[in-house]
């Protein structure tokens, strides 16, 4: 039996379960990490898969007359927004002498290098050169490396990858035809219920949406009751392949005769919908999360979510009774450990040869397979799976949810492959 055997057989497991020795630590081959999974600088195959897809970068409200320093995909960048409204990201080392654009000045229709005063669009197009003839007879010539942008919903999204192969920036249909009495709302704690950013991996923060075990141990038996007592419950559990990525649903049998149909998914390529556990929302989700991949070693996620403006936004998880992560001291952290410190505890990036996966974690298996296959098809030339470059398909239609009374006969299943069952 080798290392992640319920993922099979990998190149890289070259340690096996079984020793010579005793089990003790001595001797053991050093761990390694999967670099299909885990890198996302560009010219790596994973960096340039993640590439040919949009990516939030930063807040709206991040986006002001004052540059930005901002870092996406292990590229640092300068985010700023004009004087006619217009956000702007561009690298920050100046194309004409090398400085920074983090400390030029924003004006009406760009940012100006504080050095020379070459001034550059949103696109990059340098507009001005004060020092040079004519101010720049041939100012048409030079331009500013730079990324495009989309703002939603709040949140600013880049596109970092090739220009002949950009999709369509994807819209959600959770978040159309909003109430008078509703608004969306952005948060960055969502997913870890501690610090913004974690100093791990992307990839270990992404994975743990397909891994419900965890929610009834780390969640329920070491850190105490943390959701609805409906979620202690033990389900059927089940995963599904889909053509945009995984879901996985669990069915609970409730004491009233009724069945809880729950439903997560993740979407290419660092999209996770995790339906609110406290189930205080029914039906389909209304919210969703991206990880920022940061660099290799550093993930930032942000949340959006629809609510009513009189209620508040999804809270923290409580600890103790009513504190929050934040309270918490480093020995309290201990007793009540939540996913920041057990995807944090992995190390900055997981070393997978290490690990010993079992039949729980086929939701994990999966997630990563679909994965590394998308690796493939971008370095064969393809476009990988979720992108389009239509604009009539910009719409995308989520389907987790906490649902009652709702089977596999729902659109959950439609289109979908088990790949999973485990019953208790």
């Amino acid at each position: 039996m080798t290392a992640g055997t319920a993922d099979g057989p990998r190149p890289w497991d070259t340690e096996s379960v079984e020793s010579d020795n005793d089990g003790r630590a001595y001797g053991r081959t050093a761990g390694t990490s999967d670099a299909a999974l885990v890198q996302v600088a560009a010219g790596t195959p994973a960096g340039e898969l993640l590439r040919r897809y949009w990516h939030p970068v930063a807040r709206s409200s991040d986006a002001t007359p004052t540059p930005c320093a901002v870092r996406l995909l292990g590229e640092d960048l300068v985010l700023y927004r004009d004087g006619s409204g217009v956000a702007g990201l561009l690298t920050p080392r100046c194309c004409h002498r090398g400085t920074t654009l983090y400390y030029g000045r924003v004006e009406d229709d760009g940012i100006r290098c504080p050095y020379h005063g070459w001034l550059f669009a949103a696109d990059g197009q340098c507009l001005d050169q004060p020092c040079e003839p004519g101010r720049g007879r041939n100012k048409g010539s030079y331009r500013q490396p730079w990324y495009p942008v989309v703002e939603y919903h709040g949140l600013v999204f880049a596109y970092l990858g090739p220009a002949e192969r950009q999709p369509v920036f994807p819209r959600y249909d959770i978040f159309e035809d909003l109430g008078d009495d509703e608004e969306i709302v952005v948060v960055d704690h969502f997913a870890f219920g501690g610090p913004s950013i974690a100093p791990c991996n992307w990839f270990q923060t992404h994975e743990n949406a397909m891994d419900p075990y965890h929610v009834f141990i780390l969640h329920n038996a070491i850190s105490g009751h943390q959701f609805d007592p409906r979620l202690e419950i033990w389900p059927e559990i089940a995963w599904q392949r889909q053509p945009w990525g995984v879901t996985a649903t669990q069915d609970r049998d409730l004491p009233d005769g009724t069945t809880l149909h729950r439903v997560t998914e993740v979407r290419f390529p660092t999209l996770r919908v995790i339906p609110t556990p406290t189930l205080t929302v029914l039906g389909k989700t209304n919210n969703l999360s991206w990880a920022q991949p940061i660099d290799d070693t550093h993930t930032r996620v942000y949340a959006m979510l629809r609510k009513r403006r009189d209620q508040p936004a999804q809270g923290l998880p409580l600890y103790d009774g009513d504190r929050s992560w934040f309270d918490l001291a480093d020995e309290e952290h201990q007793r009540f450990p939540g996913d920041y410190e057990t995807q944090v505890g992995q190390g900055a990036i997981t070393l997978h040869t290490e690990e010993h996966l079992a039949t729980s974690d086929r939701g994990v298996s999966l997630v990563r397979r679909q994965f590394r296959e998308q690796v493939q098809v971008v370095a064969t030339g393809g476009d990988p799976v979720g992108v389009s470059f239509d604009d009539a398909d910009a719409m995308q239609t989520l389907i987790a949810g906490n649902y009652i009374d709702e089977r596999r006969t729902d659109s959950a299943s439609t289109s979908s492959h088990d790949v999973g069952v485990v019953k208790r």
